[in-house]
């Protein structure tokens, strides 16, 4: 079952983000399909032309890829959407065979961090050795105690030390560097505050999190994919994006 959600949702978005093809969305697609994208703003008939009117002018590089149950996380590139390259997560979720759902995460593509790291590369494939439940045991621990209430001086106790690899092109490499990083953005008044989680897919040793809260006050989505190895997280992938106010009017059913 894993196995063919992942594909379906592989086919489709490479069927209408690489071939830029809209005319056998039924054949992915549930007629109920509900579209939160900030990009989008009026589900299948939205994406449809969004796709139409730049058909030609981008392209999608798939970089990572995982199912969990209903949902399939993918992490890659787009050229050619925007005015800048978009790096970031598509979450959808499928039931009955058909895509019924879909959320995006995507930010602009920077230059590599201090630790020469971007935003896409590292460790690409799951490790089929590694479990699940083990995994889960370790990010969100993590998620609760740093990231929620924010005892950054506990970063060190969930992550592999200073071998962590961060992909934050705002971040160097380490724990120490991650607490320092989040320790100054709180003092000038930037916080990152996480309010809620809404979903975590998890596979082997990736997990990902969706979840929303503020920086500064101001709302926002999170992405992140975190890497787990024996001694806690080793590799975090993120994609933290700015929600406009006008987001919910537009979006009945939320971006969320």
């Amino acid at each position: 079952m894993a196995e063919s959600t992942l594909a379906l949702v592989k086919k489709a978005h490479q069927t209408l983000f690489t071939l830029h093809q809209f005319d056998v969305a039924e054949e992915f697609f549930s007629p109920q399909f509900i579209e939160h994208s900030p990009l989008v703003k009026q589900g299948l008939k939205g994406l449809k032309e969004l796709i139409e009117r730049r058909a030609g002018q981008f392209s999608y590089s798939l970089e990572r890829a995982f199912s969990d149950g209903e949902y399939v996380v993918l992490h890659g590139l787009f050229e050619g959407l925007s005015e800048q390259p978009l790096v970031g997560f598509d979450l959808y979720r499928v039931v009955q065979g058909r895509i019924i759902e879909h959320w995006d995460m995507l930010v602009d593509q920077m230059p590599p961090n201090s630790s020469g790291h971007t935003q896409l590369d590292g460790v690409r494939n799951i490790n089929p050795e590694a479990r699940r439940s083990e995994s889960l045991e370790r990010v969100l621990p993590f998620f609760q105690t740093v990231l929620i209430d924010q005892q950054y001086d506990k970063i060190s106790l969930y992550t592999t030390g200073e071998s962590f690899i961060q992909h934050s092109s705002d971040i160097g490499d380490g724990a120490a560097a991650m607490e320092a990083f989040l320790v100054q953005a709180k003092a000038s008044g930037n916080a990152l505050n996480y309010h809620h989680l809404h979903r975590v897919v998890a596979s082997g040793d990736f997990v990902f999190t969706h979840s929303e809260g503020d920086i500064g006050g101001r709302r926002a989505a999170f992405g992140e994919l975190w890497r787990v190895e024996a001694g806690g997280v080793a590799e975090l992938w993120d994609a933290i994006m700015p929600v406009p106010l006008d987001e919910e009017a537009l979006h009945p059913y939320g971006i969320f």
